[in-house]
């Protein structure tokens, strides 16, 4: 791998830490409600789509009359719904024209494309929605070549109330040139005059998503170090306790390891207990708890004729004295009987 590589590989790491907005996915890509025009010479009729998580959902096509905006508003009242109304025209709503400013008014550029609408175009600046894009920088010349596109608002009037009134007032336009290319117009300019402030961010913020970018690399290997030492702590104290029980250990096995093994020999194995005791219950008996102690054997559960289990275990050869350790309760539900049963499992 050459160095250009790595570092071309690097710079794609750092740019998926930044935030979409600041790692050039524009808002047509984030979440939002889309209404689409169908019919361009009469803004009446619209097909609106959900857009989330990066999957589209229809939600239907509406008339834009009194019963049609209030279906469209209690179709769009989801929980959760997206801010951001995208409305996407055809391309008969777009003008668009390319401009020469000086170089220096990339500062202001908002401003100064304001200034100079009712110059440039027929319109006067609020009489028309616009976007501006920088597509070429000439600074031998101290030029700069911007693209204006613009939206009149007239056409779009009534529309506009009519989604207001839905809940679905747009944030942005979506006008689709003939080629499939979107120019994305905001109805206001608040991401317009940040684009500036962005550029000039941006280095900053890279520095920031680089030096995270390195703690985030190493602060698993921090965090393993810390719980390692932490670890090590704690065996150096247990390791006392540790030898005396190892001490023990070697006590019982050299001279009373004889002894316990005859006193575990006196108690009756569980696993042998649970198989005698399941061969013993009849089908239609389950239990919901089995417990030994010593020799004593306590049985609950639920079977279809309780008063029969005391005679089944009794002539099995394993249990002695079988009898009810409190009385038979009968449940209606299932005609199930719930019993506890006390024995005594035999040497």
């Amino acid at each position: 791998m050459t160095i250009g590589t790595f570092l071309s590989w690097w710079g794609e790491q750092l740019r998926s830490l930044l935030p979409a907005t600041l790692a050039g996915a524009t808002p047509l890509d984030h979440d939002a409600i889309l209404v689409t025009l169908e019919d361009e010479a009469a803004a009446e009729v619209v097909e609106v789509t959900l857009r989330k998580r990066g999957q589209p959902s229809r939600l239907g096509r509406f008339l834009l009359d009194g019963p049609g905006i209030r279906a469209l508003k209690q179709a769009c009242a989801l929980p959760g719904r997206p801010n951001a109304v995208i409305l996407r025209l055809g391309s008969a709503f777009l003008l668009e024209k390319q401009l020469v400013l000086p170089l220096a008014a990339e500062r202001e550029l908002v401003r100064v494309l304001g200034f100079e609408m009712d110059r440039e175009t027929p319109f006067a600046v609020d009489e028309v929605y616009w976007d501006a894009a920088v597509i070429e920088r000439d600074r031998r010349q101290g030029r700069l070549t911007v693209r204006l596109s613009l939206v009149p608002r007239a056409p779009l009037a009534d529309l506009v109330r009519d989604l207001a009134a839905a809940d679905l007032a747009p944030t942005m336009l979506a006008p689709l040139l003939s080629d499939g290319t979107i120019r994305p117009i905001a109805l206001d300019h608040s991401g317009a005059r940040s684009r500036g402030w962005r550029g000039r961010a941006m280095p900053a913020l890279t520095t920031v998503a680089a030096l995270l970018a390195l703690v985030a690399v190493a602060l698993p290997f921090v965090r393993q170090a810390l719980a390692a030492r932490e670890i090590e702590a704690s065996i150096a104290a247990l390791q006392p306790t540790v030898d005396e029980a190892a001490r023990l250990r070697r006590q019982i096995t050299g001279g009373g390891g004889e002894a316990i093994a005859a006193e575990r020999a006196k108690l009756p194995n569980p696993l042998k207990v649970m198989a005698a005791t399941t061969q013993a219950l009849p089908d239609d008996t389950h239990l919901t708890d089995l417990s030994l102690k010593n020799r004593r054997l306590s049985l609950i559960g639920q079977s279809a004729a309780a008063a029969k289990l005391l005679g089944a275990l009794a002539a099995d050869p394993g249990f002695k004295d079988p009898a009810f350790a409190a009385p038979v309760t009968k449940l209606e539900a299932n005609q199930q009987e719930i019993f506890s049963i006390a024995t005594e499992v035999r040497p």
